[in-house]
């Protein structure tokens, strides 16, 4: 003897018989925080970027798990916390670069500075860096 089932769509099979819409924003969120987290250590802009995307979409996922009692939140905290990170370093990395400051000269005479440099750039930062030296030396490149 058979039994018939009944005709309500299974939730497992497809997925959108549940009317959740799109599942699953923990796992996007994990796999952008940790390549964020990545390459910000010596790719500061990427991990900026994929930070960025890893903290909204980490953001939206937790929020999502916090009002459904289904859902796990795990994938997608850890992947906001990642994401924070590789912001956070990449933008330590890349902001300083972008505003012309660092570490580059430090310890080191105006001479020794300028030996050093490799492009105007960095003759900048010496010239910064040992304003009332280079100021008094050269008093005619002051306003330049």
């Amino acid at each position: 003897m058979t039994t018939s089932r009944s005709a309500a769509p299974e939730p497992e099979a497809g997925g959108s018989a549940t009317g959740k819409g799109l599942e699953g924003w923990g796992t996007p969120a994990l796999v952008l925080g940790v390549v964020a987290a990545g390459t910000a250590w010596f790719l500061g802009w990427v991990g900026m970027v994929a930070g960025l995307a890893a903290v909204i979409v980490g953001f939206i996922g937790a929020r999502k798990a916090f009002h459904d009692p289904d859902r796990s939140g795990g994938a997608a905290l850890g992947g906001l916390v990642l994401g924070l990170v590789g912001l956070i370093w990449g933008a330590a990395i890349v902001v300083p670069a972008m505003l012309g400051i660092g570490t580059f000269g430090e310890g080191l005479t105006l001479d020794q500075c300028m030996q050093q440099a490799s492009g105007q750039q960095e003759q900048r930062m010496c010239a910064t860096q040992h304003l009332d030296e280079y100021q008094t030396r050269f008093p005619d490149r002051n306003n330049s």
